[in-house]
């Protein structure tokens, strides 16, 4: 794996507060570490990850690792999209400090290196959230450059509120501030989840509440780019 990868969850985790061990929740954490790859070999870098999804450092450590294939992402060239979730400062760090004296993921790194190509990283902080993450397997992803974050997040808690009362949301959804790696075009990022892709689909066309959504936050927002992502493993 590139060195800039390892030095990146090590300075993360320096950065945040003191280690304790933390269980992990269903709904979305407060927390999260994405790292962008992209490999033409998935099966090697599925199998690193499996393997060290079994050594102990891993069944010891206080984060939840989901794997997404980055299925329609226009013209990005990220093929695949790893997020470390964590309950908490303190779960980054324990285990971001374990990871470098695990021979299991120093292992995986090597495979990693060989076989794909780290292209971004990004520290996320969770908003707004609902509903069970664990439950999905598809999801559409906007990234967001947002101007008044107090105003928006207002905007989308009605939104999601008004979805949820009217039964059109299907699975977990977010709004995450990018914490670290950030730029311009990208300071936020919000999520909708499903159980299948179909389900996904089934619920693509706006309802009255996210027009007018859209038109209150239009001033504020811009929207760099919509994906569709796949949930690959969790490990």
């Amino acid at each position: 794996m590139r060195n800039f990868f390892k030095i990146t969850l090590t300075s993360t985790a320096l950065l945040l507060g003191s280690a304790s061990a933390v269980a992990e929740s269903a709904t979305v954490p407060e927390f999260g570490a994405i790292f962008q790859m992209k490999t033409a070999d998935q099966a090697s870098v599925a199998a690193a990850f499996a393997q060290f999804a079994q050594s102990e450092c891993r069944q010891q450590a206080p984060t939840a690792i989901r794997i997404m294939a980055e299925t329609f992402n226009g013209t990005e060239e990220p093929t695949h999209s790893i997020i470390w979730n964590f309950p908490d400062a303190s779960a980054m760090e324990a285990t971001f400090q374990a990871l470098g004296q695990c021979r299991a993921w120093a292992d995986a790194g090597r495979v990693l290196s060989q076989h794909a190509e780290f292209t971004s990283q990004q520290l996320v902080k969770t908003l707004v959230t609902g509903g069970d993450y664990t439950k999905d397997s598809a999801y559409v992803v906007w990234q967001l450059s947002i101007a008044d974050e107090a105003a928006y997040v207002a905007a989308y808690k009605n939104l999601m509120a008004s979805q949820e009362s009217n039964g059109i949301v299907s699975g977990a959804y977010g709004l995450w501030r990018v914490q670290g790696g950030a730029n311009s075009e990208v300071t936020h990022i919000a999520f909708a989840g499903a159980p299948s892709l179909a389900a996904l689909l089934n619920n693509s066309n706006p309802s009255p509440a996210f027009v007018d959504f859209q038109k209150k936050v239009a001033g504020i927002r811009k929207v760099h780019r919509m994906n569709v992502n796949r949930v690959l493993a969790d490990l």
